[in-house]
């Protein structure tokens, strides 16, 4: 999905605390210490590469906006010295410094922010735009969230990185409770057939078997009809009226979707015929962070109204 610009990418908001001992990014001088002691430490990106972070990094540049929200989530508002152009949330990340796109990214300004780290995601940034930076000196580590089990790496990986390992903990652990307590409600129900929309037009992805949005739906009590394809594909429309969907959810940005039941291949579905084509807001069910948590509601509200009223 990454290639078709489909980024994936939940924040709360991050609040600066005054007081006694306390530091721009909210930490108390004993917090600081323990998380300077944690230092040098070294990771293994998701591309398998070896980095040694000697000092807590205080610049930072994210060109994806779920590593953003993470950032967010964990304190850091304050260490971002640069977001993608596509970076839309929280609010507040409007006021950072623009660097380019995900796969036009500004090098120049990259480097001009003097980043002790920079966060990219997999097939958008490029690898000769990372070496272009990682010659300079300046480490780019890579994530692919593709799965829940890859959600929580990169939230342990960026803790890591930040010095932020409990927080990121604590977020996991949220993440994995919200899970259970979705999946204890619908696990004695039906479970209906579900097309996931993610483009639609000319070409018609889905997320197939070992994306998190696959995860997502069988969590949500539904059943992904796309489940015989492995990751993001172009779907056949003959295999959607094959599989004939109970239910297709289409994210806002997928295409024309007002239309959609009137839609060669859509329109043969039960789905069309009954009135169970349902629109979601794109981020909080692509976005591979805790806001993922809204996005699987919103899933649960539409796959099993009778339960989460």
């Amino acid at each position: 999905m990454k290639k078709i610009g489909i980024l994936m990418l939940i924040a709360f908001l991050v609040l600066s605390v005054a007081g006694c001992g306390s530091n721009s990014t909210g930490q108390t001088g004993s917090q600081q210490a323990q998380s300077n002691s944690a230092f040098p430490v070294t990771i293994k990106d998701f591309m398998g590469r070896e980095f040694t972070i000697e000092k807590e990094p205080q610049r930072i540049v994210s060109m994806a906006p779920s590593n953003t929200e993470i950032l967010y989530e964990l304190g850091l508002a304050d260490k971002i010295v640069g977001v993608s152009d596509y970076d839309d949330y929280p609010p507040e990340v409007s006021q950072k410094p623009k660097m380019g796109g995900f796969s036009t990214p500004n090098i120049e300004a990259i480097a001009g922010a003097e980043p002790d780290v920079v966060l990219v995601d997999d097939g958008t940034f490029g690898k000769e735009n990372a070496e272009k930076l990682e010659e300079m000196g300046i480490p780019v580590i890579i994530t692919v969230p593709d799965s829940f089990d890859d959600i929580y790496t990169s939230y342990e990986m960026i803790g890591k990185i930040t010095g932020t390992q409990d927080k990121a903990e604590e977020i996991i652990k949220k993440i994995k409770d919200g899970i259970s307590s979705i999946q204890e409600k619908v696990k004695d129900r039906d479970r209906p057939k579900v097309y996931f929309a993610v483009s639609v037009g000319q070409s018609n992805y889905t997320a197939g078997k070992g994306t998190f949005i696959d995860a997502a739906i069988n969590i949500a009590g539904g059943e992904n009809v796309a489940s015989d394809v492995e990751g993001w594909q172009d779907y056949s429309l003959e295999k959607l009226v094959e599989h004939n969907p109970d239910i297709i959810i289409a994210t806002n940005h997928a295409g024309d979707v007002d239309k959609l039941n009137e839609k060669p291949g859509y329109k043969e579905t039960n789905a069309a015929k009954n009135g169970k084509i349902f629109v979601i807001d794109e981020n909080i069910i692509t976005r591979p962070t805790e806001r993922i948590l809204e996005g699987i509601n919103e899933l649960a509200k539409i796959i099993h109204p009778e339960v989460f009223k």
